[in-house]
């Protein structure tokens, strides 16, 4: 499955990647100095059992952020001109009513990839509760949208084009 991301989060994500890398290097070389300097002291082997531990940490973190940049996809921002569907790059216009105490409210919401989001700003990724219910909705139809403040019936007024 691939994730959604801009272009400058892809950027911040290969540079923490090569941040873990100069770690584990550094590790490394720590585990090589306390391996040469052991004189069979407790506190020369301890310097050895810890960079080793933390050698399998760096190493784990290292290929967990590797992993996830692997099924990253920067997504281009073409979008037609009228999008007829909820997509990324889109605003889309929604009728809220809460159903627990019916009350109704419009707002327009901004879908953009992982990394676009600013919730001040009404963006929110296409991955988001708020948001991943409603991918692929044309005007008209109506979802049902459950986030933390509640569930809300979603109907969809309008999509415009970002940008």
């Amino acid at each position: 499955m691939k994730t959604f991301v801009t272009k400058e989060y892809l950027k911040l994500c290969t540079e923490r990647i090569a941040k873990l890398q100069a770690d584990l290097d550094r590790i490394r070389l720590d585990k090589k100095v306390a391996f040469e300097g052991d004189t069979n002291a407790w506190h020369d082997n301890f310097a050895y059992e810890n960079a080793t531990r933390e050698e399998k940490l760096a190493e784990d973190r290292l290929f967990q952020a590797v992993r996830e940049v692997e099924i990253y996809y920067v997504f281009s921002d073409v979008v037609p001109n009228k999008p007829t569907v909820v997509g990324i790059y889109c605003w889309v216009k929604v009728r809220e009513e809460n159903i627990v105490n019916t009350e109704i409210r419009e707002r327009t919401i901004g879908v953009v990839p992982v990394g676009g989001q600013d919730h001040k700003k009404a963006l929110f990724s296409y991955n988001a509760p708020i948001v991943s219910p409603l991918m692929g909705a044309k005007v008209g139809e109506k979802r049902v949208v459950k986030i933390p403040l509640g569930t809300f019936r979603t109907e969809i007024l309008d999509i415009q084009k970002m940008r």
